[in-house]
């Protein structure tokens, strides 16, 4: 990838790569394999508690993980400038946020620091763990908390992987990348 290229540039591009991926009908087939994959992780098997979202437009569903019966799991609601987590289970109640994306309407919890896996939405990622996700900074304040312990995972189409993407001192590095052919890994966050 050029590195002439923005942030905005590559959300721009990377979305209508998504959306095609989307008409294709290869997204949801991608997400299958890709919820599989980690499924199948050491390190999802021994979780407890997982930070999923709520798929938007053309994103990876993660819907499919709920079904893993050992594991509770969590979605996110933004609140002003940050994300408040709340636990979620397959038909509980969600309401339309102003980004059009469905959030939970419980209460949040107050402890981040039970979580075992943020699965962490991502337009492109690059192999440096480093993401672009909307532009909100949501995820990165999250991660910005010192209760987050959990492990940062990546979810996206192998197209979308890139050697390095423009990043910031406030954008913060994930630690697994999972993709349908590959899982990366970056030790030197652990």
């Amino acid at each position: 990838m050029n590195n002439t290229f923005t942030k905005q540039d590559l959300r721009r591009i990377y979305k209508e790569k998504r959306n095609a991926l989307f008409q294709d009908g290869f997204i949801s087939e991608i997400s299958d394999i890709i919820c599989k994959k980690l499924a199948r992780c050491i390190f999802f098997k021994s979780a407890k508690n997982i930070l999923i979202y709520y798929p938007k437009d053309s994103e990876l569903n993660t819907s499919q993980l709920l079904k893993e019966q050992d594991k509770k799991f969590y979605l996110p609601r933004c609140y002003e400038n940050n994300l408040l987590i709340c636990k979620y289970k397959m038909g509980d109640e969600l309401l339309l946020n102003k980004y059009k994306i469905y959030e939970p309407v419980c209460e949040p919890i107050s402890d981040l620091g039970i979580l075992d896996i943020v699965v962490t939405p991502a337009l492109c990622a690059d192999k440096n763990f480093h993401r672009i996700g909307y532009g909100a900074g949501y995820y990165d304040r999250l991660f910005s908390n010192k209760n987050i312990k959990a492990k940062k995972v990546i979810i996206i189409p192998d197209k979308m992987l890139l050697e390095k993407i423009p990043c910031d001192t406030y954008d913060k590095k994930c630690d697994i990348i999972i993709t349908e052919k590959r899982i990366l890994e970056n030790f030197s966050s652990y």
